[in-house]
């Protein structure tokens, strides 16, 4: 056991575990946990969502093996999740966990969530229906057309972004548009307020595996979501109430079975689109993580996998 005590003046030590859906991060990070005296924080945001389990890979109270996970089942699906409101959460079980002298583990493929959280938080409230309507206005242009317009309005931002990274393009395009000053402004006012006295030193490990290898695990995954009865779980949702439009439906899988079930359709003829749309949101997910530097890249189809893992959380424990 390698516990992370939580000492003044020094940062409380995480390790993230992140990557694409479907390559075992909820595996590794309990394997770990068990190794180093880890508690889990889910970093997911769909796993958030009471009654949506099958369908977001949620890891079952057997599949824990008795280690404490936190942040799963804390929001109704009517109910709508915030990477800002998460990543305080998040920071509350860290400190807690750190006070109990075990590690944090960060898990999840949400990127925007770990963004919040390892990331200056922006303060800015720009209502719902301005914000649609600008992002409305991006919506068919060209990465690289707005890419050129945030080198013009705020070039500190641009060019700390590549130049096909769209969705931190839109969204510092958002934040000028909507507030009338650079992300960059925002970013430096942020930094200045967070000046608080603990910090986090994190260990972000990202899991990969070959692309082909990739595509058919999550199509394998996918089928037997449906088989575990990933259908009945949204004909229970929709029951109870929930519209295929609330804020937790609107998740891959969700929303086309929904749709067939409301149609009289059989669900199952939504699989191939389902595992399609997974692919895709795989591929965005690696995409958007290549982002963080000083990150470490583990090929989960490697024979020696987890004792690379386990070797890099004990080195960065000590």
């Amino acid at each position: 056991m390698v516990p992370s005590p939580l000492m003044k003046n020094h940062p409380v030590k995480c390790v993230a575990v992140m990557g694409a859906t479907a390559t075992g991060k909820s595996a590794l990070a309990i394997q770990l946990a068990g190794q180093v005296g880890g508690e889990v924080v889910s970093m997911d945001s769909r796993q958030v969502y009471r009654g949506m389990d099958i369908g977001t890979g949620k890891v079952t109270a057997e599949e824990r093996q008795g280690i404490p996970h936190h942040l799963l089942d804390i929001l109704e699906p009517n109910e709508t999740g915030n990477a800002g409101r998460h990543a305080e959460m998040a920071s509350k079980e860290i400190e807690a966990i750190a006070s109990r002298g075990n590690v944090p583990l960060l898990v999840g493929g949400t990127g925007l969530y770990f963004d919040a959280l390892l990331q200056p938080l922006i303060d800015v409230d720009i209502p719902a229906e301005r914000l649609e309507a600008i992002r409305a206005q991006f919506k068919s242009r060209d990465t690289l057309e707005l890419y050129a317009e945030l080198r013009s309005v705020d070039p500190e931002r641009a060019k700390r972004l590549s130049p096909n990274d769209r969705v931190r393009i839109r969204r510092a395009l958002e934040i000028h548009t909507g507030t009338g000053r650079p992300m960059s402004e925002h970013l430096s006012a942020s930094a200045a307020r967070s000046a608080k006295g603990e910090k986090l030193g994190v260990l972000k490990l990202v899991l990969t595996m070959p692309r082909e290898r990739l595509r058919d695990r999550i199509a394998d995954r996918t089928r037997a979501m449906y088989s575990a009865g990933w259908a009945d779980e949204v004909r229970r949702l929709l029951d109870a109430g929930h519209r295929p439009d609330s804020p937790g439906m609107r998740g891959i899988g969700y929303e086309e079975i929904s749709s067939a079930l409301l149609a009289g359709s059989d669900p199952i003829d939504t699989v191939d689109e389902v595992i399609v749309r997974t692919q895709q949101y795989a591929k965005r997910q690696e995409t958007f993580f290549r982002k963080y530097n000083g990150a470490v890249w583990l090929d989960v189809a490697g024979d020696d996998f987890f004792a690379e893992a386990l070797g890099r959380v004990t080195d960065f424990l000590a």
